[in-house]
């Protein structure tokens, strides 16, 4: 049984992070799959509905399992997209990682970097981490954008899921 953290519900000043539900499946399909994502980016055979849907169950197995996890993010109570925490190999080593990944309509309003900052603070003052890391594609400009507003710094370059990636490190 995991450690009930108390983290299933987060409020910031415009936005809800809520622990994952199954019903939150055409919400994660509708943002994963929406044409406006940069093919370089995120390519599109990697962006199906069902992927979407293997990317929910496997949210909601990390929280069962860890106590903690991405959040579904809502926006006025419906949902956006997810932002938050989770284990994971990154460069090569197990890792708690910071993602997000927000609908299109959304992006440029610093809703990412709201949420991730409060995944921040309970990582460090909540679970106690020493440290989180963050990647994304080399080109992804947006969110080396957010790592950097969150204090994170560029340690490494990676091929992930086929693609160069850059990989920044925040500590306590």
């Amino acid at each position: 049984m995991p450690i009930d953290f108390g983290i299933d519900r987060v409020a910031t000043r415009r936005l809800v992070g809520r622990r994952p539900e199954p019903g939150d499946a055409l919400a994660y399909a509708r943002v994963l799959t929406d044409a406006r994502v940069d093919e370089e980016a995120w390519p599109e055979h990697l962006r199906t509905a069902d992927r979407a849907q293997a990317m929910l169950d496997e949210a909601i197995v990390h929280w069962d399992r860890w106590g903690f996890g991405p959040w579904t993010v809502l926006l006025d109570g419906t949902p956006i997209g997810y932002d938050g925490l989770r284990h994971a190999q990154v460069a090569g080593r197990p890792a708690v990682e910071l993602l997000w990944f927000l609908d299109a309509a959304h992006w440029g309003q610093g809703y990412a970097t709201e949420l991730a900052r409060e995944a921040l603070r309970v990582a460090f003052e909540v679970l106690e981490l020493d440290e989180v890391v963050a990647q994304t594609v080399d080109g992804n400009h947006a969110s080396r954008a957010v790592m950097e507003k969150l204090g994170m710094r560029h340690v490494d370059s990676v091929m992930h899921a086929g693609l160069p990636h850059v990989v920044y490190r925040v500590e306590r």
